[in-house]
């Protein structure tokens, strides 16, 4: 079998389990108002709907969505959200499914411009590298969705590729392709931008080095420059504009000062929103935390707990052949991790600490690195070497395809798995996709109404009939996402359930939605229960007293 079909046989094998996930998965806490925005941008060419979030994407969505709903070309300026979710949950739902189509066809597309990049050091390492790709967990969980995560991934393939092309052929053509995906990529999402200035650099040395009176460095990084410049603006609608950079992404008023006219003002003031909101923080989680300043260590914790065993061994192996490496393959080592190892210093001391999906833009490069350990393998290994590297190559599949169409909530065996997981990280790990599989579990078990802890909106369209969680004990069914229990939020506050958490569920639903079935008689365990120093959680910070005054509700006749 030849590698080109090889390759082809990956991507489709890629395309099949991402529509998987795509058909099987809820809408998730961000999805419908990515695509109200992709929806508001094709009627009106607003590119300030979503100013945070850029717009690459939005236009992949909006054509998919104007594809099988074409009156969404008429979305009123006022309330897009309300046309989104508006109307039949059939009718939503196909608008989910065509959002998340865009982003599985650009990654597909994605792991043939990686594993083409990657030939570069071999046939082999290329498919290794596609592979790793088409079977990663994380990949496959945001590339069936309709979010900005796998866009920047996608978009970091053809920017590595684009790199390789101009360190083969530095010419003017090679650089101005370099700088239109680049442009692509820093109009997915802001954490691609360490990426611009690592390769831009890369321009100029290989400028340096070039031989070529027609190529010297100041014609490529022109080409560059001038090429991410006319993308960018061509993506954002060639508008000009002022700029607040004091209070990016809000009406202008009085007293706040702009500079400008720019172009792509609604790119500038995203990124500096970006910025500011990484420095003000989020309500982040790791091991049973919550806090709004980080942890240094939180992306190492994601990269130890979500990626495969197998992929922690290959990077091992891989690390283990540069002991006695050359200057140059140390040279070209150092040019691969240079952005990966950047942008986990960046969001490391950020304060906006969501998962590893952050990470994402950083992983073909990571990719391509580990890929060249099938080649390097046998220098260490001797004749068994590229036996090994397949070894654990197929325990990082097997590990992958475990947990499907779950991959949201994968989590290695360090982790304790999927079960475990959301001990130490849960947030964008129960994301909301669940609430189809409960809507389905609610009609099949015939229970009217439950007591349901949502996280994201939207339950209604997939079949969820609830009431607001008590923090009163209280018989009844219970169905609480992960994200409430471990790290409360919305519809629950900290402390809430932990009259019902002393024990663990009854059931899991995709890992990530708990339900509890409370009759008097466990209502009477749970109050013996309460005061135990072992429970299954507890979101508050001390045990109760076991004298404590807690109503305990009867049956409700």
């Amino acid at each position: 079998m030849s590698g080109l079909r090889i390759a082809l046989a990956l991507a489709l094998v890629q395309a099949v389990l991402l529509l998987g996930i795509a058909r099987d998965k809820s809408d998730t806490v961000d999805e419908s108002s990515y695509m109200a925005s992709a929806a508001t941008l094709w009627a009106h060419r607003d590119f300030q709907y979503l100013c945070g979030a850029p717009v690459l994407p939005m236009w992949g969505f909006a054509l998919a969505l104007r594809t099988v709903d074409p009156a969404l070309a008429a979305t009123p300026r006022a309330a897009p959200l309300d046309e989104i979710v508006g109307g039949s949950a059939a009718a939503f739902r196909r608008r989910l499914l065509a959002a998340r189509g865009a982003t599985v066809a650009v990654v597909v597309a994605a792991g043939l411009a990686l594993g083409c990049a990657a030939r570069r050091f071999g046939p082999r390492a290329g498919l290794a590298a596609q592979a790793l790709w088409c079977f990663s967990p994380t990949v496959l969980a945001n590339g069936a969705l309709a979010t900005l995560d796998a866009w920047s991934a996608a978009l970091a393939c053809a920017v590595l590729l684009a790199t390789i092309r101009l360190l083969e052929r530095p010419t003017a053509a090679c650089a101005a392709a370099l700088g239109v995906t680049l442009a692509g990529a820093a109009a997915t999402k802001i954490t691609t931008l360490p990426m611009i200035f690592v390769l831009g650099a890369v321009a100029v040395t290989r400028g340096m080095m070039s031989s070529d009176r027609r190529s010297p460095a100041r014609v490529l990084v022109g080409a560059c420059a001038a090429a991410f410049f006319v993308t960018l603006w061509v993506i954002y609608g060639l508008t000009v504009g002022a700029v607040q950079l004091g209070a990016p992404c809000t009406p202008a008023a009085a007293g706040v000062p702009s500079i400008g006219p720019l172009p792509f003002p609604a790119w500038i003031e995203g990124a500096a929103f970006q910025v500011l909101h990484g420095r003000e923080g989020h309500l982040d989680y790791l091991f049973g935390a919550v806090s709004r300043s980080g942890w240094w260590w939180f992306y190492l914790t994601c990269l130890g707990l979500k990626l495969t065993l197998g992929a922690q061994a290959i990077a091992v192996l891989r690390g283990s052949t540069l002991l006695g490496a050359s200057r140059h393959e140390l040279a070209l080592d150092l040019a691969l991790l240079a952005y990966p190892v950047l942008l986990l210093v960046l969001l490391s001391a950020g304060r906006h600490q969501a998962n590893v999906a952050f990470l994402l833009p950083a992983f073909p490069f990571a990719m391509v690195w580990a890929a060249r350990a099938l080649g390097d393998a046998p220098l260490l290994l001797g004749a068994r070497g590229r036996a090994v590297f397949a070894a654990l190559l197929l325990l990082a599949i097997g590990e992958a395809l475990r947990v499907y169409p779950h991959e949201l909530m994968f989590f290695n065996v360090w982790a304790g798995g999927p079960e475990g997981g959301p001990r130490y990280l849960v947030h964008r790990e129960d994301w909301g996709q669940d609430k189809r599989r409960l809507g389905k579990w609610q009609r099949r078990h015939g229970v009217d109404r439950l007591f349901y802890a949502g996280y994201g909106s939207n339950a209604e369209l997939w079949g969820v009939v609830g009431d607001p969680v008590p923090c009163t004990p209280t018989v009844g069914t219970y169905a609480l996402h992960a994200v409430e229990v471990h790290r409360p939020q919305f519809s629950l506050t900290r402390g809430c359930v932990d009259w019902l958490t002393v024990e663990p569920p009854d059931e899991r639903l995709g890992y990530s939605i708990y339900i509890y079935r409370v009759d008097a008689a466990r209502l009477e365990r749970l109050r013996r229960e309460r005061a135990t120093t072992r429970p299954f959680w507890r979101s508050g910070s001390d045990p109760p007293a076991p004298t404590a005054a807690v109503e305990w509700r009867s049956p409700v006749a």
